[in-house]
């Protein structure tokens, strides 16, 4: 018998080291989710406090951290809209002990700027919180009053128009060229650094109108102080009744339909048994008679999706925005 090795021996050895080296490296990992979660837990809010994300977020770290016995802490991680937090937990290790809670907002930002994320690639969904709608809002010193007129002026007037938005690569922004690429209207851009200023550049009369959350424009509205066409929802808004859908009234070809969404995350290398105990919890959470109120409080409709279910939802809009944002070259430049 030869003393040499031979290539195939090598090989099998190399193989043999290798998967030893990873059954041990995963060791303290399977360990570890059969303990989760031993400590407390932080969920990265990556918008300012007191916005919308922040306040959905505390609601839900409040019930998931009483179902798993642990301090579930929010942490507001702002700036790049929302890419600075995002980016901090897909870096994050993935324990379970991390979470991000973010806007449908967040699926769109790698194809606006330069990022070290993709939602989908880099996150796994705990669950979806609620879907809700936009309100498109008018300055009342225009004499449109319903949506048909504000249609018909539009398109009669290509760029006389101006829409205010929080800023380039926002719903509001976006939602407005995809209403452009639906009905063939015509408006200027003009943007904006909140969704307060957007209201006040409406009341002044400084521009003409503007697609924002109904929680935002709805004290605007029922000061008269801006003037309500239409919701952009699949149904009426709870906190806006009286006023129509975009689909209710039939003017745009193929229907016109924006929403947002709230939602949990964790990285996407998370082992399987936390992510499915936090997505248990999640779901649990969404049952909830206190949380389906303050859901709804929100204008937002509680989710009823799995978390598959919600991830299927996200390719499909990714898919729909990423288009949007190519066709009309938007660039967020910081």
């Amino acid at each position: 018998m030869s003393g040499r090795f031979s290539q195939k021996d090598i090989i099998v050895s190399l193989l043999r080291g290798f998967l030893a080296l990873c059954i041990v490296s995963l060791a303290p990992l399977v360990s570890a989710s059969e303990d989760y979660p031993s400590r407390p837990l932080k969920v990265v809010a990556p918008m300012a406090a007191g916005g919308g994300t922040d306040t959905v977020a505390r609601l839900f770290a409040q019930k998931m951290s009483a179902r798993l016995a642990q301090p579930v802490i929010v942490e507001n991680r702002a700036g790049a809209g929302g890419q600075i937090g995002t980016e901090i937990v897909a870096s994050a290790a993935p324990d379970g002990y991390t979470l991000l809670f973010a806007s449908s907002s967040t699926l769109t930002l790698p194809y606006l700027r330069k990022t070290r994320f993709e939602l989908l690639r880099d996150f796994v969904p705990v669950g979806q919180v609620g879907v809700g709608g936009f309100v498109l809002v008018v300055s009342p010193k225009l004499p449109l009053r319903t949506l048909a007129e504000f249609l018909t002026a539009a398109k009669a007037n290509p760029g006389k128009y101006t829409f205010g938005s929080p800023g380039v690569g926002s719903a509001g922004h976006l939602g407005l060229h995809l209403l452009k690429a639906k009905s063939g209207i015509e408006m200027v851009h003009v943007p904006f650094k909140s969704s307060t200023e957007v209201a006040q550049a409406l009341i002044s009369g400084q521009i003409d109108s503007a697609i924002d959350i109904v929680p935002i424009q709805k004290p605007y509205i029922d000061a008269q102080s801006v003037r309500a066409l239409a919701t952009t929802g699949s149904v009426r808004d709870a906190n806006l009744p009286s006023l129509p859908t975009f689909n209710e009234s039939g003017l745009v070809p193929g229907g016109y339909e924006l929403t947002f969404w709230y939602g949990m995350f964790v990285p996407r290398a998370t082992p399987a048994p936390v992510v499915q105990r936090v997505q248990r919890e999640f779901a649990t959470v969404m049952k909830d008679p206190e949380v389906e109120q303050r859901v709804k409080a929100f204008s937002l409709e509680p989710s009823k999706l799995s978390a598959d279910g919600f991830a299927k939802n996200i390719a499909s809009d990714t898919a729909m925005w990423r288009k949007v944002i190519e066709d009309n070259k938007i660039v967020v430049n910081d």
